[in-house]
């Protein structure tokens, strides 16, 4: 089941009455009482202002901090930024206040646990930040954006915020193509649904502002969707927001992953709606990320001189960069560098084309080059 709420601004008497409608629908106060640990998971993917709609909004994690502490005081709240500090980032996003004018504790992303996906398709272990495994109740609260790598990025993607840092660009390697990756994705995924078997994730994603185009971060423009939506299934959440804001599932490869594994339902015509149709968004249109492919041109670039032939790599406009580094230091393969008093320069060919780079610069100063003409004629019927 899916609740789906139109909301049109961050008000927050409205927000928290909202958030409150969605706890009693999913019975989410029947799992609280005093002696039960919380843990909040923000989109905190980098220091970015609010309105900016890439990060966790500091009103959506006010309303859900209003109706909880009142049960209990045992509440975490945090995220794993891939490069700052979480600190100075919560701060950058409005959120910093929020938390410690609530008193509540700020997760320490460095002590780690280990949790195991029993039937991986490729890893099968991931070492992630312990609170927040150790606890009785996750609240998820990821907003709805699209994702230059992943097409879009919702709940399910939020969780790779698990893993510490500057371990996640490891991953990127590890998995190296897009495939690859989204089933990486659905490994870790599985492990986190193994470790809460009996205990409960609950998300909440935020569109009223989210991001459309070159997302999850400085590249994407914030766009309204004019929603809350809520579930404990964030495989449905995810497939109901493509939905909501006319993106093509076809190309959402993590989804559909995850829905052949059994991990949640991805099949639009069994999730249950409640609250408002998705006829009332018919009006909402996000851009897709440049050059989207479907998940048949997804496999065809398994291979990596086969993606240094066909695909577009990262450029750096010297007119946004203000030579902070933070490309280089997020790269995966380190083909990314810079030296000091210079901009940044990468080989293209050894670009696995991850987009972190993207991702983590600031000044939205990364953007993707030309498709190669070759890419751009075998590609065409796949995207």
């Amino acid at each position: 089941m899916v609740l789906i709420q139109k909301c049109e601004d961050y008000n927050i008497d409205v927000i928290r009455d909202l958030i409150d409608q969605s706890f009693k629908e999913f019975n989410i106060y029947d799992k609280l009482d005093s002696t039960k640990k919380v843990f909040i998971k923000l989109n905190l993917v980098g220091p970015f202002e609010k309105e900016k709609g890439i990060t966790t909004h500091p009103v959506i994690l006010q309303a859900v901090l209003d109706l909880i502490l009142p049960i209990t005081k045992n509440v975490i709240v945090g995220d794993n930024p891939a490069i700052r500090d979480q600190i100075p980032t919560l701060k950058k996003c409005g959120l910093y206040d929020t938390i410690k004018n609530a008193n509540v504790e700020i997760l320490e992303g460095t002590d780690f646990t280990t949790i195991t996906n029993s039937n991986p398709k490729i890893y099968s272990k991931f070492e992630v930040s312990r609170q927040m495994i150790d606890c009785d109740l996750l609240i998820n609260l990821p907003k709805i954006k699209t994702h230059s790598l992943t097409y879009m990025t919702c709940a399910e993607k939020n969780f790779f915020g698990l893993i510490y840092g500057l371990n996640k660009s490891a991953w990127h390697t590890k998995a190296s193509n897009p495939l690859e990756f989204g089933e990486a994705l659905n490994d870790l995924y599985g492990a986190l649904l193994e470790s809460f078997k009996d205990k409960t994730l609950f998300h909440i994603a935020d569109g009223i502002i989210g991001l459309e185009g070159e997302g999850p971060s400085s590249g994407g423009k914030a766009k309204h969707a004019n929603c809350i939506i809520s579930s404990t299934d964030a495989v449905s959440i995810d497939r109901v927001a493509v939905e909501l804001v006319h993106l093509d599932y076809e190309k959402l490869y993590v989804n559909k992953i995850a829905n052949d594994r059994g991990y949640g339902e991805g099949d639009i015509n069994k999730i249950e709606i409640k609250g408002n149709p998705l006829s009332d968004f018919d009006d909402i249109h996000f851009l897709a990320p440049k050059d989207s492919l479907g998940s048949t041109g997804i496999k065809f670039l398994r291979h990596k001189f086969v993606r240094n032939m066909l695909l577009e790599h990262p450029q750096i406009d010297i007119n946004k960069c203000i030579k902070c580094g933070q490309c280089a230091t997020i790269c995966p393969v380190k083909t990314m560098k810079i030296e000091k008093g210079k901009y940044p320069h990468l080989k293209s060919n050894i670009c696995i084309r991850c987009w972190c780079c993207a991702e983590v610069c600031p000044q939205n100063a990364i953007y993707k080059s030309k498709r190669p003409l070759l890419g751009r004629i075998i590609l065409k019927s796949k995207q």
